[in-house]
């Protein structure tokens, strides 16, 4: 699976963490919002933008949904710092891209191909959002890139993820574009042999299913052994008649050990 896009897009955060004062702008707008406190956190770009991350993992969606407002304001405007405070939050939803991206993978499209769609329609979401939506940030992000690049694809492709307009105004949009999401992989993961039919998936078995599809695009697991995966977890789900606690103990330790090293390396490519 060729991943030039995702790897270009980081080789140019990198020169773009590397330019003098971006660290020191971007906390000025964050600091100015009351998301950070002086002195507060990192000075440099790169690490400052990872602290975040992992505060949003602490704080929920209230907090991303504060620091990405404040640079959205910045990003409508015009000029390098617009430029700049875009960059930031097209950074920051990089993994959320890459799942967007596999979700709209069809026969015939190329990752890389479709990779270029998300990210330029990331890209234009971002600096035309609208800023009353001050809820959920991440998740509308998302949902419009979706929506965004599947009118795209779908000029080419028929078949591709189908968009009623009425769903922007569902309260829950995050729960919308788990969906959609959800339904993309479970289509492509019937076409991989994984499921013999499109379940309805809850958003953790269709993480699954995109770590599974993913593994086997990149050559590190064959589609059998993936189906077996599948099977396993599926299994792990119901109870089983006449099975031990301690074989499903060793059933589950098994399919861990089997995903683990597969989770790193996903977690390396987003």
């Amino acid at each position: 699976m060729d991943i030039r896009v995702f790897k270009g897009l980081n080789a140019e955060w990198a020169l773009v963490c590397a330019e003098p004062g971006a660290g020191t702008r971007v906390r000025g707008w964050l600091e100015k919002a009351r998301v950070l406190s002086p002195e507060e956190g990192p000075a440099e770009l790169e690490e400052l933008l990872a602290w975040i991350r992992a505060r949003d993992r602490q704080s929920g969606r209230e907090h991303s949904d504060r620091w990405m407002g404040a640079l959205l304001a910045v990003a409508a405007g015009e000029g390098a710092g617009a430029r700049l405070a875009a960059r930031v939050v097209v950074q920051a939803m990089v993994d959320g891209a890459v799942r967007t991206t596999l979700s709209l993978l069809r026969p015939g499209r190329e990752f890389d191909e479709v990779g270029q769609v998300v990210v330029a329609a990331l890209y234009g979401v971002v600096r035309a959002y609208p800023l009353h939506r001050t809820r959920k940030v991440a998740a509308n992000l998302l949902l419009e890139t979706l929506h965004r690049a599947s009118r795209e694809l779908r000029d080419d492709d028929p078949r591709a993820v189908e968009w009623n307009a009425e769903l922007a105004a569902l309260p829950s949009s995050e729960d919308v574009a788990e969906a959609v999401c959800a339904a993309a992989l479970a289509e492509q993961a019937v076409a991989n042999g994984l499921v013999e039919r499109a379940p309805e998936w809850e958003p953790a078995r269709a993480e699954l299913a995109g770590l599974l599809l993913w593994a086997v695009q990149e050559d590190l697991l064959t589609a059998a052994r993936a189906r077996q995966i599948a099977d396993e977890v599926r299994a792990e789900s119901r109870e089983l008649v006449g099975v031990s606690a301690a074989a499903r103990r060793q059933r589950r330790s098994r399919t861990v050990a089997r995903l683990r090293p597969v989770a790193r390396q996903w977690a390396r490519a987003a």
